[in-house]
C-alpha cells in the first residue's frame, strides 16, 4: 500500500554546474510578460504555450539550428537593465530549486546592447536583419534610455541580480565573460572586463560562437585576436574556458589546450575522434563541461566521426575524466540539471558517479583556493563524507574484549509461516 506524504521541506545543496549560459536559461513565463509589455511580436497565437513551443529545439540539426530560438526573446532583453537584472535574479533561485550549491553562469553583456551593428547569424532574422530591440518600428520603453546602456552597466545589472538571488536562495553564482567568435572587435573589451570584475563575481574568460569554419580533416583555425587576448588573460591569470569539439573535430580540442591554454573545454565530445589528443586531456586532466541533452539538439553526436555514436561521457566516465554535467541552454532544450541527471540515470550512472563529478565540478572551478577549498568542505558535508577510524579489537579495552560465542540453537521449530501463530 502506498503513502501519500509531503515532500522535502529542505533539500540540500550538493550539485555544481559550470556550463550554462545566462541568457539562455531564462524562464518562458519571463520572457512572455515581458515581451507582451513591450508589444513585440509572440509565436503562434501569442500564448505561454505557442512561445514555450517556437523557442524550444526539439530535432537537432546544427548549432545554428539550436540557438535559432534566441532571435525569438532577445528584442525583448537587449538594452533593458531591469529585465537583466530580473533575469539575473530568477536564475539563481532556479538554480537554488535544482540543488545548485555553485554555479558558473556565462554570457556576452555585448549582445546584450542595443542597436548593435554586427550580430552573429543566430541573432539574425531571415535575411541577416539585425536585431535591434524594436518592432514594426515601435521601439519598447527602458528603464534607461539607450544612450546609458553600456556593457558595464549590463554586467553590473547581471551582477546585482546575481548578489540579490544569493543573499535569498543561497546560491552562489560567478560569472564568465563570452568572447564571440567572428565579433573579435569586443574580445579586448571582454579581456578588460574580466580583470576589472575580477573581485565582483567574475571568474574566468570563454570562447563561445560556431566552430563550423574547422572542417574535417583541417587544423582549427581561431582569430589572432582571441588568441592574444587569451595569451593576456593567462599573463594576468584570468581562468579560461573555451567551447570546443562541439560543432568542430578534435583538433579545435587540441588547439584550444595546447595553443589558447584552456583549463576547461566547454563541450569537448569530438575530442574521442583523436585517441592522441583524448590521451594529452587525460594526461592533463582537462575538465569537460559535458552538456547531455543540448549534444543532441545541436547535432554534436549525430556528427561524431567514431564508428560507434555512443555519447562520449560514458567513456569519460570509463577512463575516468574529468568532467561535470551541466544544463547549457535551458530556454532551448526546455530542460533543467535534474533532467539531465535523470537521462545519466537510464544510461547507467550511479550516485558513485554523480558524487564525483559533483566534486570534480567544485575542484576544477574557477573559484580563489579559499572559495573553492570552501566550496569542496561544503561537498564532504552534505555527501556525508567524514573522516572516521574504525576500531581494531587491540584497541579495545580488556573488560570488553571477548570471543563471541556461536548463536543458540533454536528450541522451537515451524514448518510453515502461518504456525508461527
Amino acid at each position: 500500500m502506498f503513502v501519500l506524504q509531503e515532500p522535502l521541506k529542505f533539500r540540500p545543496k550538493c550539485r555544481v554546474e559550470l556550463h550554462v549560459h545566462l541568457d539562455g536559461a531564462i524562464r518562458y513565463e519571463t520572457i512572455w510578460e515581458v515581451m507582451r509589455q513591450k508589444g513585440l511580436k509572440l509565436p503562434g497565437s501569442g500564448s505561454l504555450a505557442d512561445l514555450r513551443a517556437a523557442v524550444q529545439v526539439k530535432e537537432p540539426q546544427d548549432l545554428c539550428h539550436f540557438l535559432r530560438g534566441f532571435q525569438i526573446f532577445f528584442p525583448a532583453i537587449v538594452g533593458d537593465l531591469a529585465v537583466i537584472e530580473r533575469i539575473a535574479y530568477e536564475f539563481v533561485e532556479d538554480q537554488a530549486r535544482e540543488s545548485v550549491a555553485y554555479c558558473e553562469a556565462r554570457f556576452s553583456p555585448h549582445l546584450l546592447l542595443p542597436n548593435q551593428d554586427t550580430q552573429p547569424n543566430f541573432l539574425q532574422n531571415e535575411g541577416g536583419t539585425r536585431i535591434n530591440g524594436s518592432v514594426d518600428g515601435i521601439t519598447e520603453s527602458h528603464s534607461v534610455s539607450n544612450d546609458e546602456v553600456d556593457v558595464d552597466s549590463i554586467l553590473n545589472a547581471v551582477l546585482k541580480g546575481l548578489a540579490r538571488g544569493e543573499e535569498d536562495f543561497g546560491t552562489k553564482v560567478r560569472i564568465i565573460l563570452c568572447c564571440i567568435r567572428g565579433l573579435s572587435k569586443w574580445s579586448w573589451d571582454v579581456l578588460r572586463l574580466c580583470e576589472e570584475y575580477s573581485n565582483r563575481g567574475v571568474v574566468g574568460i570563454d570562447l563561445a560562437g560556431d566552430e563550423g569554419h574547422s572542417k574535417e580533416g583541417q587544423s582549427a583555425v581561431e582569430s589572432p585576436v582571441e588568441l592574444a587576448v587569451f595569451e593576456a588573460a593567462k599573463e594576468k591569470g584570468i581562468h579560461r574556458t573555451m567551447h570546443a569539439g562541439e560543432a568542430g573535430p578534435a583538433s579545435c580540442v587540441k588547439l584550444a589546450v595546447e595553443v589558447f591554454g584552456a583549463e576547461r573545454i566547454g563541450h569537448g565530445y569530438r575530442v574521442i575522434e583523436d585517441e592522441n589528443t583524448y590521451q594529452m586531456c587525460l594526461k592533463e586532466n582537462i575538465h569537460f563541461e559535458v552538456c547531455p541533452h543540448s549534444s543532441y539538439l545541436t547535432g554534436s553526436i549525430k556528427s561524431l566521426t567514431t564508428n560507434s555514436k555512443r555519447h562520449p561521457v560514458l567513456r569519460f566516465a570509463e577512463d575516468g575524466a574529468s568532467f561535470s554535467i551541466n544544463s547549457d541552454d535551458p530556454t532551448i532544450t526546455s530542460t533543467r540539471l535534474t533532467d539531465e541527471y535523470k537521462l545519466l540515470y537510464k544510461w547507467g550512472f550511479t550516485e558513485a558517479h554523480f558524487s564525483r563529478l559533483n566534486f570534480q565540478g567544485a575542484i576544477h572551478s574557477f573559484l580563489p583556493p579559499e572559495e573553492k577549498k570552501a566550496l569542496v568542505e561544503l561537498l564532504r558535508e552534505v555527501y556525508g563524507i567524514v573522516d572516521y577510524t574504525i576500531p581494531t579489537p587491540t584497541s579495545l579495552s580488556p573488560a570488553t574484549t571477548r570471543t563471541p560465542s556461536p548463536p543458540p540453537k533454536p528450541s522451537v521449530t515451524f514448518g510453515t509461516w502461518a504456525e508461527r501463530a
